[in-house]
């Protein structure tokens, strides 16, 4: 089988694949800034283009050969042909989030910065099949490994980390970036030992080729498998939250909407959204005496209610394909005699919780589906379209209950600007769909110095001014410094704490008639 390669033709195109040159820098500069804009728009369509026209493969089986032949050229020569590729990506990635108005980490760059061992598995399979797919000139699979081990775009999220100054993702993340170097260049290394690359001389290395190994994986699978571990360990702390938060408020309806458990630093934090009827200061402490038991000691609880008149109607919902309605439509009838009612009913285009037709009162209400991941300010646009569209009518569309967004702003300042104004306007009209009336705003600064020492409370007092001067009823609040602050922002950003949280405190009575739009 070996002797049918044409081992010195294979090598040579794998040189060639790897060297560093004008062409292979251009490339890795477009699949850089191609990954941290993905990572922005948090789109995952985006991102896989990166992980496309990434180059960085050339050097890494490069590197892998290298060792399988015990050829130290090729080694430094394609550590150095990577070292200036992921050189030029780190410069991009920064340079962009500089220029950027979108720093905060979304959910693909948080994807990034936590590997475990799956991640090195996965890195170790995929160096197998692009070495066997290089030596068995199927080059057309490399595509799809380039994909699965996702080299650029963790090196973006170091960038996004270095750019912003949250240095524990850019840890993480070249964690994984450095995973999937090894392994890819390891599995290389058995893939061309395998196939007879160097002669027999190099198939008498093959210890000191594994020791090299073990050398370089097994500092990276210990953090690994440790991450994989908690992970583990989390998921079934979790699962007893949530029984025990079922148990502990049994007496009435109860949903959880999120839940977050971080063991990760020095002071555990459980944070909790659900929905509920009423939640009393009783309950508060009932419920924390409840979880203390499932959780490890010195754990901080943090409970988000959003008050709701049916908390269990979160959990139905239908496909947008479906001709389904959870509820009732009043006078129904019409609803086929007015072609205008029944269109915007049956075309609405996101998931519906449930509809109400009166075409007495020349009124249509669209409850959303929790399924729908619309932001207030989109559902809001689109009432407004829909409103005009349909004059004659008065169309309302009411958000599923959710956590309202908080008001972030500028460092150092508790101004209410264009931004703030917009924000506060969707809450406003969310919490008038919902019958509420009283809240709690909750202040809060970053602890990066800029700023007053009481600019949380300038800022809670802000967003309570202008809701006052809307009608509704203010609790005044503001939390600075927040349990273990530093090391939740250094995790989660510190854009979150330069903010208002707004918290609902009531909700619409079940029998009340829906508000009007």
């Amino acid at each position: 089988m070996n002797a049918r390669l044409d081992h010195p033709g294979i090598g040579q195109s794998i040189d060639d694949d790897g060297r560093l040159a004008a062409s292979y820098l251009f490339m890795c500069a477009m699949a850089a800034g191609i990954a941290m804009i993905g990572l922005l728009c948090n789109s995952a369509s985006v991102i896989i283009g990166a992980m496309l026209v990434s180059p960085l493969m050339g050097p890494i089986v490069r590197l892998g050969l290298g060792i399988g032949t015990l050829s130290f050229t090729r080694v430094w020569c394609s550590l150095g042909t990577l070292a200036c590729g992921m050189t030029v990506a780190l410069v991009v990635s920064v340079v962009i989030v500089a220029v950027s108005p979108l720093k905060v980490a979304t959910p693909e760059i948080l994807a990034r910065t936590n590997p475990n061992i799956f991640d090195m598995v996965a890195a170790t399979l995929s160096g197998l099949a692009g070495g066997y797919a290089m030596i068995r000139n199927r080059g057309g699979t490399i595509v799809g490994v380039a994909i699965a081990t996702a080299l650029m775009p963790p090196m973006a999220v170091v960038g996004f980390g270095v750019a912003t100054g949250q240095f524990a993702f850019a840890r993480g993340a070249l964690l994984l970036f450095t995973t999937n170097l090894a392994a890819i260049a390891l599995s290389v290394t058995l893939v061309c030992t395998f196939y007879g690359f160097g002669g027999a001389a190099t198939r008498k290395a093959v210890a000191w080729q594994f020791a090299v190994g073990a050398l370089v994986l097994l500092p990276l699978a210990l953090p690994l498998s440790t991450a994989l571990a908690d992970i583990a360990r989390q998921t079934r702390t979790v699962n007893t939250v949530r029984a025990a938060m079922t148990t502990a408020l049994g007496n009435q309806q109860m949903r959880i909407l999120d839940l977050k458990l971080d063991n990760t630093g020095a002071t555990p934090l459980l944070d909790v959204t659900f929905a509920v009827q009423a939640f009393t200061r009783e309950e508060d402490e009932r419920l924390r005496r409840a979880l203390a038991p499932a959780l490890a000691a010195g754990t901080v609880m943090r409970f988000q209610p959003v008050i709701v008149a049916d908390p269990l109607g979160t959990e139905g919902g239908r496909s947008s394909l479906g001709s389904a309605v959870v509820g009732t439509v009043v006078a129904s009838a019409s609803v086929a005699e007015d072609p205008t009612a029944g269109d915007i009913v049956r075309h609405f285009p996101l998931p519906l919780l449930d509809s109400h037709v009166d075409a007495a009162k020349r009124s249509i209400e669209l409850v959303v589906s929790p399924s729908a991941r619309v932001s207030l300010a989109t559902l809001r646009q689109m009432e407004a379209t829909l409103a005009d569209g349909a004059p004659d009518w008065r169309v309302g569309i009411i958000p599923s209950p959710r956590p309202l967004p908080p008001i972030l702003f500028a460092r150092g300042s508790a101004a209410l600007g264009n931004s703030q104004m917009g924000t506060l306007a969707d809450l406003a009209w969310a919490m008038r769909h919902w019958g509420s009336s009283s809240v709690l705003v909750e202040g809060r600064a970053s602890s990066d110095g800029h700023g007053p020492v009481d600019l949380a409370q300038a800022r809670a007092e802000a967003v309570r001014g202008w809701l006052e001067q809307q009608g509704f009823m203010v609790t005044l609040g503001a939390s600075y410094p927040l349990p273990d602050q530093q090391r939740r922002e250094d995790a989660e950003g510190v854009d979150a704490f330069r903010s208002v949280f707004v918290h609902v405190t009531d909700a619409q009575a079940p029998d009340a008639p829906p508000h009007d739009p």
